[in-house]
């Protein structure tokens, strides 16, 4: 396939017949795509002795003694003869190839040859050097930075002037969905400028740029092999977007990301970055074997290491020496090696024929370790506010008549308080009578169990005077009679039962509303920790010289009267020693010391009117005090041993050993001895490399001109794109790398008068130039999937912006996930705000992505993605129309519409306002005000069909079902729906 646009080809044109040719742009696309194959860099496949891609080695004679190109002189040149050879066996491209050049090509070539056959390297391997800035004097020309320069310079040679700055709504919605992903606020801003700076300095901005890292990196919820089960990864993400917005240097960011662990003193936030090594594809599935995965691990980190920072891909090097770059296999496995350290399994489970003790007993519940428990500044944040919010609401709901209750309990509290100021009161338990040796009674409470086989055991607390319980608190304790352990042998499981004993004894038993250990055995469910131990307690069998404390909330606090007692039932176990202590005040587990406030008050006394407090706790305890897993990288004992694959072969081991070295053609590292991935690291943000400069800077002018200076954002190699503007692509990167400040990079693109002109075609340059790559205008373009949702809850005012935090579940379709096996799982749609959370933060399903993100164009990240497409299907129509997410927003939008105005057409105008930053055409206002009216005319007519279009979604449905709001939530889809409204101008 033909590798150069249109406007390309035109160049070519233009050049061939008005100026000299240049090797990089003009000869070296033609080359690649056509003969590189057969006559470029892998010797193993190169045909005839004859080879292109360097000068020296193309002048010499091939086996046939003929020179393919004789400088200066096109008609001796055997290559010029063979373009147009009417024999099939000599004519190149071979007929088979199927690929055909040109008349305009093969005259370019025939040109170049006359004009001496130049060749220049390659232009992405070139060192960086700064350009000079043109100086233009044209009146024409509309210059806000240098950047304008490097772009009109151009236009103007051509007698084209650049397009007129757009007008201040457009740039207004163009800056907040390039920076933000979210649609613009209404009236426009005053000041740009000001605007500008408001966008990059909010949470919005850094969640927008990390939507693109998080593709090239795939990142993503799930392992994608077998089972596709859930791994902890998105503390990673949630990294990112904070090293955006703290505008982390990008050397650093790099440096953490591939050496975060190596780095002296590493903290959470280096560990988490350190996740970026883990975000390979993994497998646990029985049978798979462990050298081939481990081999498809490599290959994966250097896929995504080279497209990431480097714009290449090499994933043919796996096999064979590339065909069109000068990457060599041994170059493939090499930069492999540089991760040979990360400790990991082929299969990550403990299997018979693949032994893994350190996973024995893991099954497909389990996470894929290594991983460490981090401190969470979203999950921090989710807490913080939760435990604010029910306080108020306790005080809220603390009716006037209860006051008095409420403050002779308080008094009452606040003494025990005194006495006991971690809440906890410790009685002298009675033991029942065992077959064995009793235990021993100490004077705190502790009780001392001699060695012995594990035996049940019934603890009594009896009540001497009126006693207050809400919650019981068991200790497993280490003593010296054990050996300082705090078991009598193996690991201690209790299951507890409780019950109140009458002065009859008579047991009434008590029920447990949650329970909680500061040290656990842990358990899991589909890849994450079950933090409950209600149905049982396991203590940590690598903390087993430590005491454990678990808390037992009771649903219905009791009071236990004189000559009554708590009795604690425990089956057979091997704890060395117990305590049992009792609270009449702790009514949760994250307020320590605990409080005596309303809202503890209503949940121990007024368990009906304390509902909402009680779905509060299970939220704040669901943030786990903060701390949350992520998968790390953690140096091997022995690291793998890297081998050059023949042919890609996992059990080929007769290749060399392949030591860590970078890319062999390009400088290298300035270090001797064996390399690390921290010295990788600081490799790729070394002045020495020409490649990562350029990478970042080429797809970030993607992202804000809809195509990069290299079209081929994904492949800066032969088979990619010269620069449309190789001057200017320059000039950003030795920018960029002055400091490795990316959002002065932005704030630098957002600031030109490129960026800001019109984005309707420029009459003068619209032929000539039909993709725009000469960039007399801006370009258009679709919003990504993630932003085409948040663009529509914004518009309706549902949109979330909560930061960071576990993944959130949209609305899909049921039994979408019919087919995930190992385990099996369902899909629930989150309630309450959470279903109304940002696109970046939706669960990603490598193997079975969300329906409305595949649909319009998210990868799976199964693989490194520099470059999404952006396709126009009908599939996207029926997303927008019938997706629950886009007809609850239209239902909620119209429902705020129809008050904030007072006619249809202002209320059309009020919609377009919003989700345009536009008013209506007439022709546009008529046809929807038309189409209103029908509406009203269809629900009238058909009643049954208003309450399921308004019950969709979670929001509440309106209390009054009538035609008018089911009539202006269909205008609504109908402008949910628009490409305008899904695309920036």
């Amino acid at each position: 396939m033909l590798r150069f646009s249109l406007p390309a080809l035109l160049l070519l044109s233009l050049h061939a017949s008005a100026a000299p040719l240049r090797y990089n742009r003009d000869i070296r696309p033609i080359l690649s795509d056509n003969c590189f194959h057969c006559h470029g860099p892998d010797a193993n496949h190169r045909k005839g002795g004859l080879r292109l891609d360097i000068r020296d080695e193309a002048l010499k004679p091939a086996k046939s003694g003929k020179p393919a190109i004789v400088p200066g002189d096109s008609t001796a040149s055997e290559l010029v003869a063979r373009l147009s050879h009417a024999d099939p066996d000599e004519l190149m491209p071979p007929p088979d190839s199927h690929k055909t050049l040109s008349p305009a090509q093969k005259s370019i070539l025939t040109q170049w040859i006359a004009e001496g056959a130049p060749y220049e390297a390659h232009w992405a391997y070139t060192p960086i050097t700064r350009p000079p800035v043109p100086t233009l004097n044209d009146p024409r020309a509309s210059i806000r930075n240098p950047i304008d320069a490097f772009i009109q310079a151009p236009l103007l040679a051509r007698n084209i002037a650049p397009s007129p700055e757009a007008a201040p709504n457009v740039l207004a919605r163009r800056l907040s969905l390039d920076l933000t992903g979210l649609p613009a606020p209404v009236p426009t801003p005053a000041s740009l400028e000001t605007f500008t700076d408001q966008l990059l300095a909010s949470p919005q901005y850094g969640e927008r740029m990390a939507q693109h890292w998080l593709d090239v990196v795939r990142y993503a919820d799930t392992v994608g092999f077998h089972g596709d089960q859930n791994h902890n990864a998105w503390p990673y993400r949630d990294w990112v977007i904070n090293a955006f917005n703290q505008n982390l240097p990008f050397d650093q960011f790099t440096r953490a990301q591939l050496a975060g662990d190596l780095l002296p003193n590493p903290g959470d936030s280096e560990w988490t970055a350190s996740c970026f090594n883990r975000l390979t594809m993994m497998t646990r599935e029985g049978g798979a074997q462990p050298k081939e995965y481990l081999a498809k691990y490599t290959a994966d980190r250097v896929r995504t290491v080279s497209m990431a920072w480097l714009g290449a891909t090499v994933g043919c090097a796996e096999c064979h020496d590339h065909k069109f770059d000068p990457w060599t296999q041994k170059d493939f496995y090499s930069l492999g090696a540089f991760f040979a350290d990360v400790r990991q399994w082929g299969v990550y489970n403990d299997y018979a024929y693949t032994p893994n003790p350190d996973l024995r007993g893991w099954s497909n519940d389990h996470p894929f370790p290594p991983e460490r428990a981090v401190l969470s500044p979203a999950l921090v944040a989710r807490r913080d506010q939760l435990i604010a919010t029910r306080t108020t609401l306790g005080t809220q709901l603390l009716a006037a008549a209860q006051q008095p209750a409420f403050a002779a309990w308080q008094a009452s509290a606040s003494q025990f308080l005194a006495a006991h100021p971690d809440g906890w009161s410790s009685t002298p338990p009675s033991v029942a009578p065992a077959k064995s040796a009793a235990p021993a009674i100490q004077p705190d409470g502790r009780i001392v169990f001699p060695k012995s086989k594990p035996a049940p055991t019934e603890i009594s607390l009896p009540a001497t005077n009126p006693t207050e319980i809400s919650a019981i608190r068991i200790e497993i304790l280490p003593d010296a009679s054990h050996g300082n352990s705090i078991s009598r042998g193996g690991p201690v499981t209790l299951k507890p039962s409780f019950a109140r004993i009458d002065a009859s004894g008579k047991a009434s038993p008590l029920t447990i509303r949650a329970a909680e250990a500061n040290r656990r055995k842990p358990r899991y469910a589909n890849g994450f920790e079950i933090t409950s131990i209600t149905s049982g307690w396991t203590t940590d069998p690598a903390a087993a010289s430590l005491a454990h404390s678990s808390t037992w909330l009771l649903a219905n606090p009791v009071s236990l009267k004189p000559g009554e007692s708590l009795r604690v039932s425990l089956p057979d176990h091997a704890a060395a020693a117990l305590r049992v202590s009792t609270s009449p005040i702790i009514s949760n587990f994250h307020q320590s010391p605990p409080l005596a406030d309303a809202a503890a008050f209503l949940v121990l006394h007024q368990p009906a009117l304390a509902k909402p407090i009680l779905a509060l706790d299970d939220q704040i305890t669901a943030t786990r005090n903060g701390l949350t897993q992520v998968m790390v990288t953690e140096r091997a004992p022995t690291p793998l041993t890297i081998r050059v694959l023949a042919r890609g072969n996992w059990q080929d081991e007769s290749g060399p050993v392949a030591p860590p070295l970078t890319p062999g053609f390009l400088p290298q590292p300035d270090k001797h001895g064996p390399l690390s991935r921290l010295d990788l690291a600081n490799w790729i943000t070394s002045p020495q490399n020409p490649l990562t400069a350029r990478v970042v800077m080429n797809r970030l002018w993607r992202q804000l001109f809809g195509t990069g200076l290299s079209a081929q954002t994904d492949d800066l190699g032969a088979q990619g794109e010269a620069p449309s503007h190789p001057e200017l692509l320059d000039w950003l990167a030795a920018e960029f790398m002055s400091d490795w400040d990316f959002r002065r990079m932005v704030r630098l693109i957002v600031s030109s008068h490129s960026y800001r002109q019109s984005s309707l075609p420029n009459p003068a340059s619209r032929d000539a130039d039909p993709l725009n790559r000469w960039l007399a205008s801006q370009n258009p373009r679709r919003l990504e999937a993630e932003a085409v949702r948040d663009n529509a809850l914004a518009i309706a005012g549902l949109l979330d912006l909560s930061f960071g935090g576990p993944p959130v579940k949209p609305y899909q379709p049921a039994d979408y996930y019919a087919g995930l096996q190992f385990p099996d799982r369902d899909y629930t749609p989150d309630k309450g705000p959470d279903q109304y959370r940002r696109g970046i933060y939706s669960h990603w399903q490598r193997t079975f992505l969300h329906p409305m993100l595949a649909n319009f164009d998210a990868p799976s990240r199964e693989d490194c993605v520099a470059l999404r497409t952006a396709s126009n299907t009908p599939q996207q129509a029926l997303t927008l129309l019938n997706d629950p997410s886009f007809v609850e927003a239209a239902r909620v939008w119209a429902s705020r519409l129809l008050p904030a105005a007072n006619n249809d057409a202002e209320r059309i105008r009020l919609a377009f306002s919003e989700s345009l930053t536009r008013p209506p055409t007439p022709e546009e206002l008529r046809g929807l005000l038309d189409f209103l009216n029908a509406a009203r005319k269809a629900y009238s007519e058909r009643p049954a069909d208003i309450p399921r279009l308004l019950a969709i979604g979670n929001s509440p449905p309106p209390k009054d079902a009538s035609p008018e709001l089911a009539a202006w939530t269909s205008l609504c889809r109908v402008i949910l729906n628009l490409h305008e409204t899904i695309t920036r101008y």
